[in-house]
């Protein structure tokens, strides 16, 4: 038994400031080959205070937020953005998060989850004895290069499982090595776009006693 995706409603204690923050951030617009997400992260980090400690005593394990990663960015996309690819897993960590920040008024879609239709399987392999069993390629890395370089941006490959829906102020977590993809993007303006906050966690020593509930955060460019 293992626990793949959590969902935590009402996540902020002041919601509208951390999204008023969130839209004061910058965006900058970056391009090539490793930006295969749409819209523009933002170039500040905001977190919660012992925000390690309070995402652990959540997940019921001990994490650490992978500062290598986007850990604690916002993400802004329109309508109009364009994705390189659509199904892909997040590498580097145990747990992926984000918090969505659209007001409910504008929100579409949500986390879209999906099981690859040629190999059965609604997630990556962990381990390369896996990789042999149900996909026949040696390792976990020729797994990822082949069906996410083949099949990653071609939907009829995939078959879609669940959507965990937007909703504003909810939180998400989920197995990083789950097929997957952010869904649809929406509106014209920063106002009314989809407006989220990502989140990475890898494996951290055992915690001390839960953090208080999350309040309104200052963006921070450390790490």
């Amino acid at each position: 038994m293992h626990q793949s995706m959590i969902v935590v409603d009402d996540f902020y204690e002041n919601p509208l400031e951390v999204r008023a923050q969130a839209l004061k951030l910058d965006y900058p617009h970056l391009s090539g080959p490793e930006i295969y997400y749409p819209g523009r992260n933002s170039k500040q980090f905001m977190l919660p205070p012992d925000s390690d400690r309070m995402f652990s005593y959540i997940l019921r394990e001990p994490v650490i937020g992978n500062r290598e990663m986007a850990h604690g960015k916002c993400r802004l996309s329109f309508a109009s953005d364009t994705r390189a690819g659509v199904v892909h897993i997040d590498p580097g960590c145990a747990w992926a998060g984000i918090v969505f920040l659209s007001l409910d008024e504008h929100a579409q879609g949500g986390t879209e989850f999906f099981r690859h239709k040629a190999s059965g399987s609604d997630r990556a392999p962990l381990s390369d004895q896996e990789a042999q069993a149900k996909f026949g390629l040696p390792t976990r890395e020729a797994v990822l290069d082949t069906v996410l370089k083949q099949d990653g941006s071609d939907r009829s490959k995939w078959e879609q499982i669940t959507v965990l829906p937007m909703k504003f102020n909810r939180l998400i977590l989920f197995r990083p090595w789950l097929w997957h993809t952010s869904g649809v993007d929406f509106g014209d303006a920063p106002e009314n776009g989809r407006l989220v906050q990502i989140l990475f966690f890898k494996p951290g020593p055992t915690p001390a006693p839960a953090a208080a509930r999350p309040t309104v955060m200052p963006p921070s460019q450390r790490r």
